[in-house]
């Protein structure tokens, strides 16, 4: 389904026809969410989705998402309680109390009200990059339910399309994931939603993908999953695999500044 709805009236219904989703990746991929107006799902599998969704589960009020270090350091000194969370290369930054892994914020004490500051080597850029969509979600299999319903629902009743974001991997936008498309179809899948003649030949692929090897397998087999396995994250993958671990919602809120710039995006649970 093609708008003409200018991404400066956001506010308003594409139209009433039944939404289609769209499955893209990277830069591109935020681009056509925001000439779409649509409802914008970024999806870093391994693992910025899950580990923003599992801040949230351990009581984080706020995620604060940076695409440079050195601006989360900087935000950091403005906000002393905050929590610095992120990686480079998968392995935890210098100074940061977490690294980008799901289960070391869960095996960690409450985090309740507190602010965390986030960067990571691909999903923190796309989701900084991702500014003129209608709504802008955090999505992975880890909070695929709570996800699906509110998407297809607020699809529905706004007549927006969706357009479904594999992270991939930044600056490479030719790079393919294979555990953020698989995840984009499986998540697809759920929404229910029509699929767009455009985005049909790749869902079924993935689909097939997930019939055929499950989606451990498919996340395990990547080159990121290996990356991974390799400096002693093997368990951050398997759980990323699984299904409704996180029930969180989180949601792009509105822009963060810092000294006259936008340096990122302010991430809190959908309201």
């Amino acid at each position: 389904m093609q708008s003409t709805l200018s991404t400066t009236d956001q506010s308003q219904p594409i139209n009433n026809a039944v939404p289609h989703i769209y499955l893209s990746r990277g830069r591109g991929g935020c681009a056509r969410a925001g000439e779409l107006a649509a409802i914008a799902v970024v999806i870093d599998a391994l693992r910025a989705s899950t580990t923003i969704a599992a801040l949230f589960t351990q009581g984080i009020a706020r995620v604060s998402v940076v695409a440079k270090v050195e601006d989360a350091f900087a935000l950091g000194k403005t906000l002393p309680d905050a929590v610095l969370i992120g990686e480079r290369g998968g392995e935890r930054l210098p100074g940061f109390q977490f690294g980008n892994s799901p289960l070391e914020v869960l095996a960690s004490p409450r985090l309740d009200g507190r602010t965390a500051i986030f960067t990571s080597s691909n999903g923190a850029q796309r989701l900084t990059a991702c500014r003129h969509a209608a709504h802008t979600l955090v999505g992975s299999v880890a909070n695929a339910t709570q996800l699906a319903a509110w998407v297809r629902q607020t699809a529905e009743v706004e007549g927006r399309p969706v357009v479904l974001i594999a992270a991939g991997q930044y600056p490479d936008e030719a790079f393919i994931s294979p555990e953020d498309e698989v995840t984009g179809a499986y998540l697809a899948a759920r929404i229910g939603l029509p699929i767009s003649a455009e985005s049909h030949a790749a869902f079924r692929h993935w689909e097939h993908e997930t019939i055929l090897h499950g989606l451990t397998l498919v996340f395990r087999a990547s080159r990121h999953a290996q990356r991974l396995m390799e400096i002693g994250y093997g368990n951050d993958v398997s759980f990323c695999a699984r299904t409704d671990t996180c029930p969180a919602l989180p949601m792009v809120t509105g822009p963060i500044q810092l000294h006259g710039r936008q340096i990122g995006v302010e991430v809190k649970l959908r309201p």
